[in-house]
């Protein structure tokens, strides 16, 4: 690799969508994909060997999906550069991986020239916030002063949890506590987002990125 280029690693488990940022990346001259994962668990594999400049990483992803794999990095990682590449334009997903540590967020139907504005800014200032970015987060702000919901990390984990074809009993025992706590965060969640199954659960957690549908009734 040139002593010049900065180096990329790309998380995204569909192989050509990888292959086409890949091309689209190390066309721009400047920038080389030095490192691929299908997971966050391959890329938290990768990482330990070796650190590329700047991460990039969906938010949908089969055994550790975006959000749990950005808070690792972090946590691991904290200096290291991080830009969300996804489908998901709702407010939750931008807020909870911006409040996670992300550098930057952008949808995969980006301009390729936008790819590369977030990758410079990203690179020289640490950060990158489009306009897509910021109308979300004030959208939030709004909705936060009435009635978006804030759920909490073990509520999140519930909703993952309540993708799988399992029983609340198994999910007590997967998050150490009680059936009567995963019960709890079921009711707290229904009054929450004002439903009253687990099924509409499951729909909220596919719609808001929690889970994809490979990930869910595995």
């Amino acid at each position: 690799m040139n002593a010049k280029n900065i180096s990329i690693s790309l998380t995204d488990d569909h192989i050509i969508v990888r292959k086409g940022f890949k091309d689209i990346i190390n066309a721009f001259g400047s920038y080389e994909v030095t490192m691929e994962a299908d997971n966050g668990e391959e890329l938290l594999r990768k990482l330990k060997t070796s650190q590329p400049d700047i991460c990039i990483i969906d938010i949908s992803m089969p055994k550790m999906n975006g959000y749990e794999t950005m808070l690792e990095i972090k946590k691991t990682y904290p200096a290291l550069k991080v830009l969300v590449m996804t489908m998901y334009n709702n407010e939750f997903a931008v807020l909870k991986m911006l409040r996670s540590g992300a550098n930057g967020y952008l949808l995969k139907n980006c301009n390729p020239g936008d790819l590369k504005t977030a990758l410079q800014s990203i690179y020289t200032s640490g950060y990158y916030h489009s306009d897509f970015v910021t109308s979300r987060i004030f959208r939030s702000i709004e909705k936060e002063k009435d009635s978006f919901p804030k759920i909490t990390d073990k509520e999140l984990r519930f909703l993952e949890l309540c993708c799988r074809d399992i029983t609340y009993k198994e999910m007590a025992d997967i998050m150490i506590c009680s059936p009567r706590t995963v019960e709890s965060h079921r009711d707290t969640l229904f009054q929450k987002l004002n439903v009253r199954t687990r099924t509409a659960l499951v729909m909220y957690a596919i719609q808001m990125g929690v889970v994809s549908f490979s990930d869910k009734l595995d």
